[in-house]
């Protein structure tokens, strides 16, 4: 038979309970060393320094970029090999503005830079290495950034627009894009010429850039691409669902390279009437990071 705990028993037990909970919890919270004198596996790692940068205003990598140059490591051209959108000893960037655009410009085009877009807070240009340090330091000039250009995005679907979207049903009540102005941002148009009449009509506009800044009109250069990308179907699939969807709307197409492209296109498109733009592509994070 067992006989009842007394309250100075109650008292010890509790106490030895509370006295093993806290061992436990010091064991595994605390860092310490183990047992054979090496590194606990639970310590916390320090905090590394935070990387001091030559030129704050420029990205970690163009500060890089800018230092191997000033430490004789690499050649200007070399150094801007290593970025993603370069022409000879320049790398293209954004510089991100809070005023101040027209000096800068002026800056640029004094000492061998080469703006391509001009905005209210921004400007992309080709800078050389070498200046890059320098217009970073130009009154109003927040931050440069590098140029990426954006990639395709591709689906698991090639076209099957008028199922997918239960136009049929549209169409039989008379609904079929008249009128209406469709613009399409892509990496490329190539084999586009080859399906006018059949399943895509002429294009009623087009900016094909071949570089940042610079385009023609003409639908043809479109088809090409342009160095970065080369030719792809990829915008030509989008038009042919497009036109599954609405057959009597009219198509303007286009192939920005940068943002700044990117800006002027939409600007051009919707000057033109153009109600709805498809871009079906991926641009990469852009941003002061914080």
């Amino acid at each position: 038979m067992m006989r009842p705990c007394s309250d100075r028993g109650i008292f010890r037990f509790l106490a030895m309970a509370i006295l093993i909970a806290l061992t436990v919890t010091l064991a595994v919270a605390l860092p310490g060393v183990s047992a054979d004198g090496g590194e606990d596996k639970n310590q916390v790692p320090p905090i590394p320094d935070k990387t001091v940068l030559n030129y704050p205003n420029l990205g970690s990598h163009l500060d890089e970029l800018v230092a191997s140059v000033e430490a004789g490591q690499a050649t200007s051209m070399e150094a801007a090999g290593d970025a993603p959108v370069h022409s000879g000893e320049s790398v293209a960037v954004t510089i991100y503005l809070s005023g101040n655009v027209d000096a800068v410009v002026s800056f640029l085009e004094n000492n061998g830079g080469d703006p391509r877009n001009v905005g209210e807070d921004y400007i992309e240009a080709y800078v050389p290495v070498a200046l890059l340090g320098p217009v970073s330091e130009q009154p109003g000039v927040i931050r440069v950034r590098e140029i990426i250009p954006p990639q395709p995005e591709y689906g698991p679907v090639t076209s099957q627009g008028v199922q997918a979207h239960a136009a049929a049903a549209w169409h039989d009540a008379g609904y079929r894009g008249q009128g209406v102005k469709i613009g399409i941002i892509d990496n490329g148009f190539e084999g586009f010429d080859d399906l006018i009449g059949t399943e895509l009509m002429a294009v009623a506009g087009a900016r094909c850039y071949s570089d940042i800044g610079q385009y023609s009109e003409n639908p043809a250069d479109c088809e090409i691409g342009n160095k970065y990308w080369g030719p792809s179907i990829h915008g030509t699939a989008v038009a042919e669902t497009i036109i599954d969807i609405v057959p009597e709307a009219s198509i303007y197409i286009a192939l920005p390279i940068s943002g700044g492209d990117l800006r002027d296109t939409v600007d051009w498109m919707v000057s033109e009437g153009v109600s709805v733009i498809n871009e079906s592509r991926m641009w990469p994070f852009d941003g002061p990071g914080d």
